[in-house]
């Protein structure tokens, strides 16, 4: 019964992780499903949907298309929608049935950069792994595709890598990120993905470090350090700290990589979200109440190379139902609905960290600004 979730919905699949992740590119985005997958996306894993004019269609997948085959149905479907929207790029987007007849989604991407000669991406995604795997998947191919070798560095130029809605919101956290690195005298060269263009992507390497503020930009940033030999600092700047700006200056000035991430240590405060962002919270509860012990899980695949020893790999809900009332910890850190788990008379101290990924629009509008006071009230919430 662990896979069975009761109280707590879903995370967002890996499929919406791609159309995320290529919202912004101008391309044309087509879900290969029945209409369902696609309105799971448009309607609650994207909260800048609405008003916007990113290209996200529908293959329309029927009973017959399924036993059929029909791949070529599908692709002279896209093909007109083409000549409509003069797309940037293409992206076929696998979802559970293409999965289960074997649809080769590379290949129909194949056939349609050949008949237009313009970029088509395609994408085995099923619905059965998580957003975060989507998102670094479509980085890494968009890298491998489009990022060229650098005829010359550009000073302090960073790219920031792993920024998304899902785990950030569609406020103003991505442009507040920005604005920190240009006042700390950096160049942002790449906003992968949130406000990304195909010449970010093309210049990548020009950059002299990357930053990486979700664990969604991980394996782009490894990607990029083995091709072009740029370092990496993993931690997402919070409120006024200044912990990741002496990471960039360091890592720029040795060449080594870097990473945010305390000890583990039971008891205390458990915080339950995005991984980067929670080594980045527990180093910022750490440093405003040093005595304090903090231990950070996730639900999306706890990611070992920027894990701490003893970190959580919380892999259902009913795991967390476990921790929660194991009487090791006296505060839970984490998006609004797991306060749902807790009994009416628990004595748990629940601090709302909402995750767009897990609650979507029930709470994406209540998303903290992460460089702003909003995340100093949250600290003390956490530690009254």
């Amino acid at each position: 019964m662990e896979r069975l979730w009761i109280t707590l919905p879903a995370y967002a699949p890996d499929y919406s992780g791609v159309c995320s992740a290529m919202f912004d590119l101008g391309g044309l985005s087509v879900i290969h499903d029945a209409s369902g997958c696609t309105g799971n996306y448009t309607g609650y894993d994207e909260p800048r949907w609405y008003g916007s004019t990113a290209k996200v269609f529908c293959s329309g997948l029927r009973e017959i298309d399924a036993v059929l085959g029909r791949d070529d149905k599908l692709i002279e479907n896209i093909l007109k929608a083409g000549e409509v929207v003069n797309p940037t790029l293409y992206t076929v987007i696998g979802s559970p049935v293409p999965m289960i007849i074997g649809t080769d989604t590379k290949g129909i991407a194949c056939e349609i950069e050949n008949k237009t000669g313009v970029p088509a991406f395609g994408f085995d995604t099923n619905g059965l792994h998580l957003y975060n795997k989507g998102i670094s998947e479509a980085l890494c191919e968009l890298i491998k595709r489009f990022t060229a070798e650098p005829k010359e560095k550009v000073s302090r130029g960073v790219n920031i890598l792993g920024t998304n809605p899902l785990d950030l919101s569609a406020n103003s956290n991505a442009e507040d990120l920005k604005a920190k690195l240009e006042e700390w005298d950096f160049t942002v060269l790449g906003q992968m993905m949130m406000g990304a263009t195909i010449e970010q992507i093309e210049n990548l390497a020009t950059a002299q470090l990357n930053l990486v503020v979700t664990e969604s930009g991980l394996a782009a940033a490894r990607l990029l350090e083995r091709k072009y030999n740029i370092p990496y600092v993993v931690g997402m700047p919070l409120g006024k700290e200044e912990d990741v700006h002496i990471l960039m200056e360091e890592t720029l000035a040795t060449g080594t990589s870097s990473q945010i991430c305390d000890v583990a240590e039971e008891g205390g405060i458990l915080i339950v979200g995005e991984q980067v962002l929670a080594n980045s919270l527990r180093r910022m509860l750490k440093k405003h109440k040093p005595d304090i012990k903090v231990t950070v899980g996730t639900m999306t695949h706890l990611n070992s190379k920027i894990a701490a020893q003893g970190d959580l790999d919380i892999t259902s809900e009913e795991a967390l139902i476990d921790y929660i009332y194991s009487n090791q910890y006296k505060t839970l850190i984490g998006d609004t609905l797991m306060a749902d788990l807790l009994n009416e008379d628990s004595e748990i101290n629940f601090v709302e960290l909402p995750h767009v990924a897990l609650s979507s629009k029930v709470a994406w509008n209540n998303v903290p600004r992460l460089l702003s006071d909003e995340i100093n009230a949250l600290i003390e919430k956490a530690t009254k």
